[in-house]
């Protein structure tokens, strides 16, 4: 089912101990986050708008790290209260060396932003004029055949930003879902034996319990 025996088995490890970190990101997202940034196409920064207490951002950094590829980029003001357990778990979990955390908005952060990205994960304020915001703020960054994804495209104003500035124009085309996420390339398809593999991940029946398997790892 999985053809890489060595993502299976770090993502099982990552799962198992980072299980007590407080989301809603659900293990296939993390699942779909950790593959994109171990073996996505290009070169570019990973960046995540939104990092809350920094599940989704160990699963990318995770990943990338273990490809000994780019930083991941985390914007987020942390306005309830979660700096310092976002810090404290990439230091549980070593990468802190990974990842670049940037205490504030992502208005405030796209100022001083410059470098390409390969992908971009916009997980941070859900209101329609928000998520717009995101969109145009950072698009213009991502590379061509860069992916750009969208937790909770089941809220209203995440659904109809992605509607009209994702899935109506001619500049991305949509990829596929994942949990509750939802993603999309810019302009050109580079990853679509990942996308597959994505598809495979989903209907997988161990992603409840998904540590368990972990034992049978050598």
């Amino acid at each position: 089912m999985v053809t890489d025996p060595l993502f299976t088995y770090y993502f099982l490890k990552l799962v198992k101990k980072i299980d007590r970190v407080k989301s809603q990101t659900a293990y296939s997202d993390l699942q779909f986050l950790f593959l994109m940034a171990r073996k996505g196409w290009g070169e570019g920064a990973l960046v995540e708008i939104g990092s809350s207490e920094g599940k989704s951002a160990i699963a990318m950094a995770l990943g990338s790290k273990l490809s000994e590829r780019e930083k991941v980029f985390c914007v987020d003001p942390h306005i309830e209260g979660t700096k310092d357990i976002f810090l404290k778990n990439l230091d549980m979990m070593a990468l802190s060396d990974y990842v670049v955390p940037i205490f504030g908005f992502s208005e405030e952060a796209r100022k001083s932003f410059d470098k390409k990205i390969r992908m971009i994960f916009i997980d941070g304020d859900h209101r329609y004029e928000a998520v717009k915001k995101d969109i145009l703020l950072w698009k213009d960054l991502l590379i061509d055949g860069g992916v750009m994804a969208f937790h909770d495209y089941n809220w209203e104003g995440v659904a109809r930003a992605v509607g009209e500035l994702i899935r109506d124009t001619d500049e991305f085309m949509i990829e596929g879902t994942t949990g509750c996420t939802i993603f999309a390339s810019k302009k050109i398809t580079k990853n679509r034996k990942l996308f597959r593999e994505v598809r495979i991940f989903n209907r997988t029946k161990d992603l409840v319990r998904p540590w368990k398997a972990l034992e049978k790892q050598p």
